[in-house]
């Protein structure tokens, strides 16, 4: 925890600075001897982030506001703003649904910072889909800020990301810049301590991969496999899933459920190499729930969307409890699942490959 003296500021303990040493300059060797990682908690209060899949404990929710969610503006080109399915919101339906999830989480002792957009105007304009939550990674010690391309209505979020953020004292640990293009969050996948899977795909480009994987090599994660993925084309027939949590999730120890459609053959590979059993989204589950797009409550419990009975029949024979969620209410408009709108702020540390 932070740092906190109470008394008289004359009567501090200098023996509390590690590079003390009575009537001597600091010991600049002692202070080389804490990493940021030893530190950050004493300097911003509190633990934030993981690395890995174990207790989550701590997420960010933004409330939707079915006015400007629905606004005509978006209709104007369906296709341009990535309306994939409904055009029309349905703005009772979609709060509803939204506090039902809150209330969900509150039940399973996972706290809740709530997040409100400050100015909704972007880079190049309004921005659309406010009430995704999942846009930055919190890793251990704070905060990695994507850089968004699949839509430039995305452009600007970051901005209001970062200074909500900073606000409830999480650090920002990197702002991917440049050239570089990664949408962190949907596009890295912790399947076990220090262990990640992440994606490549337009959401993500080789200069955005080169910025955050040192960031992620400091902050705890030793390893990673690359899964290239599909990309928006003139239509959605590729099926458009360029972000890996629409493709993947990890439901606990060694046991990952992956849509075949758009899962790589190298990652196939490693997960079975790693003794991971992999478990099938049937087509048509995929196209209307998403079942990968879940919430990992800890491991061996899940949050995933009820329609997707199938594949939550052969999540729960595999030995996982299946909390199903209605959420119909906040994929309108997108696809929208639980794990897009939840922004992970802290876990507990869980099992690692080798447990």
């Amino acid at each position: 925890m932070k740092t906190k003296w109470e008394g008289k500021l004359e009567d501090y303990p200098l023996e509390n600075y590690p590079d003390y040493v009575p009537g001597k300059p600091p010991q600049v060797l002692e202070s080389y001897k804490y990493s940021y990682l030893d530190e950050y908690e004493k300097t911003w209060g509190k633990r934030w982030g993981s690395v890995g899949i174990g207790k989550l404990r701590e997420v960010v929710l933004i409330k939707p506001e079915p006015e400007w969610e629905g606004n005509p503006l978006w209709r104007k080109d369906p296709a341009f703003f990535c309306l994939r399915h409904t055009r029309n919101i349905d703005g009772e339906a979609m709060l509803r649904n939204h506090e039902e999830y809150s209330k969900l989480l509150q039940s399973l002792g996972i706290k809740i910072h709530w997040m409100k957009f400050e100015d909704k105007i972007g880079t190049w304009g309004p921005m659309r889909k406010l009430f995704m939550a999942e846009e930055p990674k919190i890793v251990l010690g704070g905060a990695i800020i994507p850089r968004f391309v699949h839509a430039s209505f995305k452009r600007g979020l970051d901005r209001e990301f970062m200074k909500f953020l900073v606000s409830i004292g999480c650090p920002i640990l990197y702002t991917v810049h440049g050239s570089g293009i990664f949408e962190v969050a949907p596009m890295t996948m912790p399947i076990a301590e220090g262990v990640w899977i992440v994606g490549m795909s337009e959401a993500c480009n080789q200069e955005g991969l080169d910025q955050v994987l040192p960031v992620l090599s400091r902050c705890g994660v030793k390893e990673w496999q690359i899964c290239r993925l599909q990309t928006i084309m003139d239509s959605w027939e590729s099926g458009g899933e360029f972000h890996l949590d629409m493709v993947l999730g990890a439901l606990g120890d060694h046991i990952v459920v992956a849509y075949p459609g758009n899962l790589d053959f190298q990652t196939f590979a490693w997960l079975k190499e790693h003794k991971f059993k992999i478990i099938e989204i049937p087509a048509d589950e995929q196209r209307k729930y998403y079942p990968a797009n879940l919430v990992l409550v800890e491991p061996g419990v899940v949050i995933m969307p009820k329609g997707a009975v199938k594949t939550i029949k052969a999540v729960e024979q595999a030995g996982v409890k299946v909390i199903p969620f209605d959420s119909s209410g906040i994929m309108q408009g997108g696809t929208n699942g639980v794990r897009c709108i939840t922004m992970e702020l802290l876990r507990e540390p869980g099992p690692g490959l080798n447990d």
